[in-house]
């Protein structure tokens, strides 16, 4: 039996979850291997991190397309569509090219006594489509740790670590150090690395990597640093140092601290790649960054009441959400729509929500992992001062957000976050009731 059509290639795609995860390099290796080793064909930028990573890497996925590349870029999970996991030039990879080369991974795996888990299958479409379709820079994202994930089978020009906290320690342990270590392994010989990593054991990890290798290692705050200039909730605007090199006044929608420092590797990253390749210039840097959107990350859908999206799923991306909150918006009362992955550390990210939220509903995206909203409201009561703020309990996420909507004065602001699952099926409710924004949705979205 062949993959006929697109209905096909995705039930099929979709059918490998029930194969779990599998941390190794050995079946996603094979196939490649089969393939001609695709994936060392294409210039490449490989980013691991806790947080930040998806942003990273559309910051330098822009910058590199402002200079006149063609750009794959591969990023987990998807927010709507399973194409968006494979982009080239910001553009979903075409119905056709998912069915042809699924069908061929597919055959390949068959021929080989391959199996490969759901996250290894989009590894290997990933790199097939980039360089069959004449990407010449590819930006790639680990999916979880990096030694012995499937994207580690590169070997890049640059490597980014925008962040080390604590997640998925079911794999990677609950020592900040250790996940350093793990995610570390991205770095490759006489490689060059640019790092944001403020933990003292993790950054120890980081740099003994580079060590081993030989590599270049930057650190941001140290060799190279960015200082926000101003923020709204439309943008926000920065100063970038890079030794005697000085950019003043880079602009970019994507807000929050966070994406400061963030678009700060990036820049760094293609200041380095500039000086090999000169149309990797400061134009494109400034275009770039300006130009570089990122769905459900502090995405703001309206205003008056503001209405926000951000697929915080952990404690440290919780922090940064609240943090920034806090300093771009101005409102009376917060109404937080929040679904949660019971795999998470769930008290640790309602303790830090808990004090911007003025009115609470738990809701469950529709997926088997997600906490259900009763249990959410159990575990919030443990919280001290949980007891003065209104809860409700809704069944599915877009029914969350039109009773959040109801609730809402034009003075609010309304939250809608705990997992990228969440985000993504508040942004389809909204994507299908036009009448929820006062300014067009598109705004946020990839533009190529």
């Amino acid at each position: 039996m062949t993959l006929a059509n697109y209905d096909d290639t995705l039930n099929y795609i979709f059918g490998l979850k029930g194969s779990g995860i599998h941390l190794g390099l050995e079946n996603t290796a094979r196939l490649l291997r089969h393939f001609g080793d695709p994936q060392l064909k294409v210039p490449t930028v490989h980013i691991a991190g806790t947080n930040g990573k998806g942003s990273t890497a559309a910051f330098i996925e822009s910058i590199l397309r402002h200079a006149g590349h063609r750009v794959g870029l591969f990023t987990t999970p998807h927010l709507a569509d399973f194409r968006e996991r494979v982009q080239l030039n910001r553009t979903l990879i075409p119905q056709t090219a998912l069915i042809d080369l699924s069908e061929r991974i597919r055959e390949a795996g068959r021929r080989l006594d391959t199996p490969l888990t759901y996250f290894e299958f989009g590894v290997v479409l990933a790199f097939l489509y980039f360089h069959e379709a004449g990407a010449s820079w590819n930006v790639i994202e680990v999916g979880l740790g990096g030694r012995l994930d499937a994207t580690n089978l590169v070997r890049p020009e640059v490597a980014l670590i925008p962040s080390i906290g604590l997640d998925h320690g079911d794999y990677l342990g609950f020592d900040v150090a250790g996940i350093a270590r793990e995610k570390s392994f991205i770095i490759k010989e006489n490689g060059t690395v640019f790092a944001h990593v403020e933990d003292t054991g993790a950054f120890t990890e980081i740099a003994r990597r580079a060590r081993e290798v030989q590599a270049r290692l930057f650190r941001f705050g140290a060799d190279f640093d960015a200082a926000r200039v101003y923020a709204t909730p439309e943008g926000q605007c920065m100063d970038f140092r890079c030794g005697e090199t000085q950019l003043k006044g880079l602009e970019t929608a994507l807000i929050g601290t966070h994406q400061v420092t963030n678009a700060a590797l990036a820049c760094a990253a293609a200041l380095w790649l500039g000086g090999r390749h000169p149309e990797i210039n400061e134009a494109a840097i400034r275009t770039g960054l300006k130009t570089a959107r990122w769905p459900g990350r502090l995405e703001v859908v309206s205003s008056q009441p503001w209405l926000v999206l951000d697929a915080a799923h952990n404690p440290d991306g919780v922090r940064k959400l609240t943090q920034a909150v806090r300093e771009i918006f101005t409102f009376d009362r917060l109404i937080l729509v929040a679904g949660i992955m019971k795999d998470k550390p769930v008290d640790t990210m309602l303790e830090a929500l808990l004090p911007l939220a003025g009115h609470i509903l738990f809701t469950r995206p529709d997926q088997e992992r997600a906490e259900s909203p009763d249990r959410l409201a159990n575990r919030l009561r443990q919280q001290p001062g949980a007891s003065t703020r209104p809860v409700e309990t809704v069944a599915a996420v877009g029914q969350a957000v039109a009773r959040a909507r109801e609730l809402a004065r034009s003075s609010d602001l309304i939250l809608v976050t705990g997992s990228i699952f969440t985000v993504a099926e508040a942004r389809q409710s909204l994507i299908h009731d036009t009448t929820a924004h006062s300014h067009p949705f598109d705004r946020s979205r990839p533009r190529g």
